[in-house]
């Protein structure tokens, strides 16, 4: 799959010159366009010379995954050093982190009111210590609770099974 920006739309009503789209190669000359990355989700076959393709921008690797032992009732200062593709969005910058075992949820704030996410603790570095405020421990509550009557499958005999179904307006 490759991406292009339309550069001449010929005399299709289909494609609009400017506009970024999905390539599928169908021979040296021709690609299936969809504006989905999706090769069956197509609208039609068209001249490669009717698009300019985009070139992916190298990605560093990944980090190497190394042991983080950080104590999980501390806050700590560390430098976001490297997100997947898909987290574009994240600035790669110091964040406040809650350590877990092998991820950390993070914030943009030492108040803890900016909730970011939660990443692998190796895509962190130099991490620095930093005091919590005691008002942010009581009021926070870090546990995810579950409510017993939350289920969705009915217990039923073994071998059976009784689905509830799910209604969202109630």
């Amino acid at each position: 799959m490759l991406q292009g920006i339309c550069i001449d739309s010929g005399y299709t009503a289909v494609l609009q010159k400017g506009t970024s789209y999905y390539l599928f190669p169908n021979g040296a000359n021709h690609y299936y366009v969809s504006k989905f990355p999706n090769s069956g989700a197509h609208m039609g076959c068209f001249q490669a010379s009717y698009f300019q393709i985009i070139e992916d921008e190298l990605w560093p690797e990944e980090p190497e995954a190394r042991p983080v032992s950080l104590d999980p009732e501390k806050l700590y200062n560390a430098q976001l050093i490297w997100r997947q593709p898909g987290y574009k969005q994240i600035k790669l910058q110091e964040y406040y982190l809650l350590p877990h075992e092998t991820h950390g949820t993070f914030y943009e704030d030492n108040s803890l009111s900016v909730l970011r996410g939660c990443l692998p603790l190796h895509w962190f570095t130099d991490f620095v210590e930093v005091e919590i405020d005691k008002t942010i421990t009581e009021t926070t509550n870090f546990d995810i609770e579950f409510d017993e009557s939350d289920h969705f499958l009915a217990e039923s005999e073994p071998g059976t099974a009784n689905y509830i179904q799910l209604s969202l307006f109630d």
